[in-house]
Order: structure tokens, then sequence, then C-alpha cells
């Protein structure tokens, strides 16, 4: 059975991706831009998130990469951003060191709410495990990030930026690639 009414979130999005490897890059560049907008039912927003990666060779053995990703989002009329569509920062993939999702905004009871807008920056700095020579499958890391998330009314200040230091192991194994990483809130 089909529907007859629109559907009630459109969601468009563009990749450009320019580095050398998806899996190990050591040149080039990889952007991403997201929309998401809810123009019918209950919730109604807006949504959007933007990503910007580079990758520079230091040495034929050394690479450096930079990643920002922001994202935003906005109830539409008179309706509040919902908060299933939150985000949230902390731990893997955002900043390393502090628990998953655990950055932001937190309700009465003490539970991370995440919030309508986010900010994560991270810096890492690849080298080969000494003696593997070149072998670029498995290597050794240094990394910093910084980010956060705020609720809607709450004014974006970028003094609240948390941040984290460490280093790690990257391994593109067999079954895929995995990174186990140890840092420290700073």
């Amino acid at each position: 059975a089909s529907s007859r009414f629109p559907p009630a979130s459109w969601a468009i999005g563009w990749a450009r991706d320019e580095r050398d490897s998806a899996l190990v890059p050591t040149t080039g560049k990889y952007q991403r831009a997201n929309v998401e907008w809810a123009v019918a039912g209950d919730a109604r927003y807006v949504r959007t998130n933007l990503q910007y990666q580079q990758y520079f060779a230091l040495s034929p053995r050394f690479t450096l990469g930079l990643n920002a990703e922001a994202g935003i989002g906005k109830g539409i009329g008179s309706r509040p951003y919902p908060l299933f569509k939150n985000y949230y920062a902390g731990g893997l993939g955002s900043v390393r060191a502090f628990e998953q999702g655990s950055l932001g905004p937190v309700d009465v009871t003490g539970t991370y709410i995440g919030g309508s807008k986010k900010l994560n920056l991270n810096a890492e700095l690849y080298v080969p495990v000494p003696g593997s020579g070149n072998d670029k499958t498995l290597r050794i890391f240094g990394f910093a990030d910084a980010g956060n998330v705020w609720a809607s009314p709450e004014k974006t200040d970028l003094a609240d930026m948390r941040a984290s230091a460490g280093f790690g192991l990257s391994w593109i194994s067999p079954v895929g690639p995995l990174k186990l990483s140890l840092g420290t809130p700073i």
C-alpha cells in the first residue's frame, strides 16, 4: 500500500573524496555536507552536518591528518528542536579519552542529553611501527581532539570546548580497520 502523503522529511547529501586512499590516506582531502529537513508531523526541524578532512604527507613515513566536523539543528516555526535528533560528543569518533556521549548539556537527573549544535576538531600524526619499514597498514599515531555540544538557547562558547590528547595504534586487519587509542583529558 502506498501513501498519498508526501514524506515527513527530506535529506540531501554531498561528498567529495580526493584522498589517495580511503583506508590509509597520506595526502588529499575529504569533504561532506548533509541537510535534513522535516516539514510535516510533530517534529519540524532542519539539521545540517559538515565535515572536512585534510591529509599531509610530511615525509614518506609521516602523515598528518586533520578533521573538523560541525553540526547545527533548529526547530521550524514555533516547534522546538526534537531531542531525538540531538548531537553527542565524547568518545570514539569525536573527543577521545571521554566516555561516549558524555560532553555537553545534562538534564536534572545528570543524564547527558546532547545538544542541537556540535563542533569536533581532531589532529593525528601517523608514523610507521618501528621495524615495519614503510608499511602503512600498521601505524602508531599521536592525537589531539577538541569538541563539545551545546543546546539551542545556550550560547555557543568555544571556551567550553573539551580537549584530550594521547596515542594509539592503527591496523588495517583482515577483518577491517581497527584503532586502539589511549588518551587523557587536558
